[in-house]
């Protein structure tokens, strides 16, 4: 109905819709692995490291660590092949979108992994992190020897 231009709803109506809208909203957030919490670097210290998975080092785990005291702020993790020209970024594991998440062979999409709300949920997707990339590590390392032989 409309009155005088303006559009009347029936009572009560306009409350359903409203409660409907909100209960999709906060499905599509529950069903995401897509967070609140966006990384800020700011005042961190950071550390870097590489863990050779081959006696010969052709494939490394380079482990990238931003603190702020003691919290873990940010992570990057990056499984690496070396090349020809040095060593390659093969597969990346980062949290800078709201989850910790794998930019698997190189490509630019990303698959999310853990959901990150909180920067308390940083050390936890850390460690996930850090299991991931050792398995992902050895598998490019052993698909190295296959090509090999």
């Amino acid at each position: 109905r409309s009155l005088g231009g303006q559009r009347v709803s029936r009572r009560g109506q306009s409350k359903k819709r409203e409660l409907k809208r909100t209960k999709k909203s906060v499905k599509k957030q529950l069903d995401s692995l897509h967070g609140s919490y966006i990384p800020d670097r700011a005042h961190c210290r950071t550390r870097q490291w590489d863990t050779a998975y081959d006696d010969v080092n052709t494939v490394r785990v380079q482990f990238n660590t931003w603190h702020r005291g003691r919290q873990l702020i940010d992570f990057v993790i990056l499984v690496q092949r070396l090349g020809a020209n040095g060593w390659e970024d093969v597969e990346r594991f980062d949290c800078c979108h709201g989850c910790c998440h794998l930019h698997q062979d190189g490509r630019d999409g990303n698959d999310p992994l853990w959901q990150l709300d909180d920067e308390k949920d940083v050390p936890e997707a850390f460690v996930r992190a850090c299991d991931q990339a050792e398995t992902r590590a050895r598998i490019i390392r052993n698909k190295g020897k296959d090509v090999k032989k």
